[in-house]
């Protein structure tokens, strides 16, 4: 005895199971991306951490660590107070969000009137070329003059870039060190 098996419902079946898979899967993917917050999101969107523009720069405290998402070809202001017979060293950590896609992120401490006293090793400025790693840059400046306040400017552009800025605000014998009567050293985070 024969049993004939009609092929085309075990096919169909089959069809149906796989597509039942995709769909399930792809559902789930995007269950994902929303609970992350990033379904559909823009570069712009991806934006996150403290800003500070030209004419209002975010106020930076130096025993805090900032991290960031640089996009769309923006700059970022960032001020510190700096006491005079002091230095103010702050390291700048970016890297790429996206694979194979370059970004820059240039990184200066403007000079005033009267300049910034220089550090042995640091610079006032860098300009950094991100694709599939990361870079980062020591800036500082010394302060031999009255209590002022450095501004620190982050311009991106290209692909978005991961920020991490961590600061340091100390004496230096170079610099003349410290005044122990001087009041400007209360608040120095404000």
């Amino acid at each position: 005895m024969k049993i004939k098996i009609n092929k085309k419902p075990l096919f169909f079946i089959g069809v149906y199971l796989c597509l039942s898979m995709v769909v399930l899967f792809s559902v789930s993917c995007a269950e994902m991306a929303r609970d992350m917050g990033i379904d559909g999101a823009t570069d712009v969107q991806l934006r996150s951490g403290l800003t500070g523009t030209q004419n209002n720069p975010a106020s930076l405290d130096p025993f805090k660590r900032y991290d960031l998402v640089m996009t769309a070809n923006e700059s970022r202001f960032f001020t510190m107070k700096v006491p005079s017979g002091w230095y103010w060293k702050v390291y700048v950590t970016a890297a790429s969000r996206k694979e194979n896609a370059e970004g820059r992120l240039a990184a200066d401490i403007s000079q005033p009137d009267p300049p910034w006293s220089p550090l042995e090793g640091t610079s006032f400025d860098k300009t950094m070329v991100l694709k599939n790693d990361g870079d980062q840059a020591l800036l500082a400046v010394g302060n031999t003059v009255q209590t002022r306040y450095a501004v620190l400017r982050l311009s991106q552009e290209g692909a978005p870039v991961y920020v991490t800025i961590e600061s340091q605000v100390s004496t230096t014998t170079n610099l003349l060190g410290p005044n122990p009567s001087n009041s400007d050293l209360k608040g120095l985070s404000q």
